[in-house]
C-alpha cells in the first residue's frame, strides 16, 4: 500500500523540524572557560588551595613582625601587608622556599635592598636560582644601589608561560653560594 502525499509537505515538514533543531541548538548557553590569575601571599599563602609556602630551613627565616631584622619592609607597600626574609650565609649551604600551584604560568615577585646602611655586616645582595618542576629555570641577581636606601617593592624576579595546566613546584633557592645573600618574598601569582 501507498500512502499519497500532497506534494512538498515532506519537505515541509523536514525543513521545519530541521529549523526548530537549529533554533534549539542555538538557544543552548555556550560555556566559556577564562583563565584567572590567583596569588600566593608570602604568609598568608593561596586563599582558593589553601597551601602555604614552605621555608626551609625554618631558622633564617623571619616575616614582618620581626623586631630585630636590620632590613624592615614597609608593610603599605608590601603585598598583602606581609613578607618573609631571610640571609643565606655560606655555612648555611642552602635557604629556600617552595610554591605549588596547578595552572599554565606563573610570576614571584621580591622587595630588594639597597645600600648597605640598615645595620652593621648586614646583606643586601640577592642572588636565587629557581628550580620549576626538579629543572632549573633561571637565576635571579640583584647587586643593591649604593647611591639610595630605598627598598624596590613589587620586583618580578622570575616569570614562566606556557606551562601545561597541571600541579607544578616551584623552589627558589641560594644554593651553595660563595657570598652571603638577602632574600625577601613578598608574593606570587599564577594562572
Amino acid at each position: 500500500m501507498y500512502k499519497w502525499t500532497r506534494p512538498g509537505t515532506v519537505t515541509a515538514s523536514r525543513n521545519r523540524a530541521f529549523y526548530r533543531t537549529l533554533c534549539l541548538l542555538f538557544a543552548i548557553p555556550v560555556c566559556h572557560a577564562i583563565l584567572v590569575n590567583q596569588t600566593i601571599d608570602s604568609n598568608k599563602g593561596d586563599p582558593v588551595t589553601g597551601f602555604v609556602p614552605i621555608y626551609q630551613p625554618q631558622g633564617p627565616w623571619a616575616d614582618q613582625t620581626c623586631s630585630g631584622c636590620y632590613i624592615q619592609p614597609d608593610t603599605t607597600k608590601a603585598f598583602d601587608g606581609t613578607w618573609n626574609a631571610a640571609t643565606y650565609h655560606p655555612e648555611l649551604q642552602n635557604v629556600n622556599f617552595t610554591l605549588r600551584f596547578t595552572g599554565v604560568a606563573v610570576w614571584v615577585f621580591f622587595i630588594l635592598s639597597n645600600a648597605n646602611v640598615h645595620g652593621p655586616g648586614t646583606t643586601t645582595n640577592t642572588q636565587v636560582n629557581i628550580t620549576l618542576d626538579g629543572q632549573h629555570a633561571g637565576s635571579f641577581s640583584h647587586d643593591p644601589d649604593l647611591t639610595t636606601q630605598d627598598l624596590i617593592y613589587n620586583v618580578p624576579i622570575f616569570s614562566q608561560s606556557g606551562l601545561a595546566n597541571a600541579p607544578h613546584e616551584l623552589v627558589v633557592a641560594t644554593n651553595d653560594y660563595p657570598i652571603s645573600t638577602f632574600i625577601n618574598f613578598d608574593w606570587a601569582i599564577y594562572r
